[in-house]
């Protein structure tokens, strides 16, 4: 763990690299430089808006099939103490 913390030390203390000067504002101009996408008006959030309202009502005014799950034992039939078991199937 020294040589972790002596390398680091070292890394520390030892001069910048002399191609990162000026790095930070070749980033910066790169950035700035570079035009954002189509952007899209306010027209085609309502509609999105819309569509999801209308796919929400819709799902919910649908009613659905209930789920039932089927026992699994892994090992064939399943242990009769098992925790699952002991607190029932709720039905």
């Amino acid at each position: 763990m020294a040589e972790i913390d002596t390398l680091l030390a070292r890394l520390r203390e030892s001069p910048v690299h002399p191609g990162l000067d000026g790095l930070d504002a070749a980033v910066m101009a790169e950035l700035a430089g570079r035009r954002a996408g189509p952007q899209l008006g306010g027209g085609a959030f309502i509609l999105a808006a819309t569509l999801a309202l209308a796919i929400g009502i819709v799902g919910s005014a649908v009613p659905g099939a209930p789920a039932r799950a089927a026992p699994v034992a892994p090992f064939g039939t399943a242990p009769m103490l098992a925790p699952s078991t002991l607190l029932g199937t709720g039905e």
